[in-house]
């Protein structure tokens, strides 16, 4: 049984009978514990799959919850892209300084790109790790008490 698109927005409260699959669908994003990298995206496309036909309200859940996750994996990767260019502006400083005849200068760059890797790439993975769980944990809460939620710096990819 497949329901009719409709160009109106989910609703934004959740019956009864709908909660406990909307928390499922929050908290499959926990795969990702069982299968790194890709299990924190396969739990929400799984869990849509299986309940967007059942209502509106589930595949309005399903949908934020895989682009909040789909969105949480392009941060990632653009800030690993980021992180990457500059250590390796970095090392290629150090090596440039060394060739020169400065390796003062080379070695503060050297270090200098490891400094920017514990001090900007390391918290920044920290925060992509930590903010999903407490986001998941407040979309449990308020789906519990039958609101819809919806995640915050999310790219709707599915709308």
């Amino acid at each position: 049984m497949s329901l009719p698109p409709s160009s109106f927005p989910p609703p934004t409260t959740l019956p009864e009978p709908e909660r406990t699959p909307a928390i499922l669908i929050h908290l499959s994003p926990l795969a990702g514990l069982l299968l790194p990298t890709i299990g924190n995206l396969l739990g929400p496309l799984l869990a849509w799959l299986v309940y967007r036909d059942r209502s509106r309200a589930l595949d309005g859940q399903g949908k934020e919850a895989l682009n909040f996750q789909l969105s949480l994996w392009l941060y990632g990767v653009l800030i690993t892209v980021l992180a990457f260019a500059l250590f390796s502006l970095g090392l290629v400083g150090g090596a440039v300084g060394a060739v020169v005849g400065r390796p003062d200068a080379g070695a503060f760059a050297f270090f200098g790109a490891f400094a920017a890797f514990f001090a900007f790439y390391l918290p920044i993975l920290l925060v992509l790790f930590l903010l999903p769980l407490v986001l998941m944990l407040v979309a449990v809460v308020r789906v519990s008490g039958g609101q819809a939620y919806r995640y915050p710096l999310t790219i709707r990819f599915l709308k």
